[in-house]
């Protein structure tokens, strides 16, 4: 998914303050033809509900799992961040134009009632025994004069042996939906963000004709 690219690593992730040893990692990254500021607000505004894959798999596996965990209810039929947020992922922490930090807990490999009401100080907490937490970002940096890298890290940690062996054995099946999930997510950001780029040099370019 692209190559690191020029910044990235130069400083610490949000991430790493909610899960610094995590049992099960997932990370995906992608460059992408613009700046950063454009990507990360893009990020937000892309409806992921125009992709059948990432809308199917992520109302498939995510979202009516956290309707029945108590989240609140997505507002319409589209599928930006937003909406994914109200749903019942809650956000852990942000440092605008840079990076966003999602949380969730539960017991992740039961069907149903698997998982809790978002609870920010729990992540702060050792997880308890029975509980796993996940953290989720997304998380843009600088590549080269005008370009950028788009990455995402989902981090699993459990908080007993018994939840690692019963998580292990859920995400032997879920992982490759969870990796295909962010690989669409990640394209169709990329696709947004160049896009509304180029449109708005197009614009800048017949604006100075006249």
């Amino acid at each position: 998914m692209g190559t690191a690219g020029q910044g990235e690593g130069r400083s610490r992730m949000l991430l790493e303050a909610f899960a610094p040893s995590p049992n099960a990692v997932e990370k995906h990254r992608i460059d992408v033809a613009a700046p950063p500021e454009a990507v990360y607000r893009c990020l937000w505004r892309v409806d992921f509900g125009r992709s059948p894959v990432a809308a199917g798999l992520l109302l498939l596996r995510a979202l009516p799992a956290l309707l029945r965990g108590g989240g609140r209810p997505v507002r319409s039929r589209r599928l930006t961040l937003h909406e994914i947020v109200e749903a019942g992922f809650g956000r852990l922490a942000e440092e605008p134009g840079r990076e966003i930090v999602l949380g969730v807990s539960g017991r992740f490999w039961r069907l149903t009632g698997n998982l809790e009401p978002f609870d920010r100080e729990a992540f702060s907490r050792p997880v308890p025994a029975g509980r796993a937490h996940a953290v989720w970002n997304f998380r843009v940096l600088p590549r080269g004069e005008q370009g950028s890298v788009l990455s995402t890290e989902t981090r699993v940690t459990c908080g007993d042996p018994a939840s690692r062996a019963r998580f292990s054995r859920y995400w032997l099946v879920v992982r490759p939906f969870s990796g295909l999930i962010r690989i669409v997510m990640l394209r169709a950001i990329r696709r947004a963000t160049e896009t509304s780029v180029r449109g708005s040099g197009r614009s800048r370019a017949d604006r100075g004709k006249w």
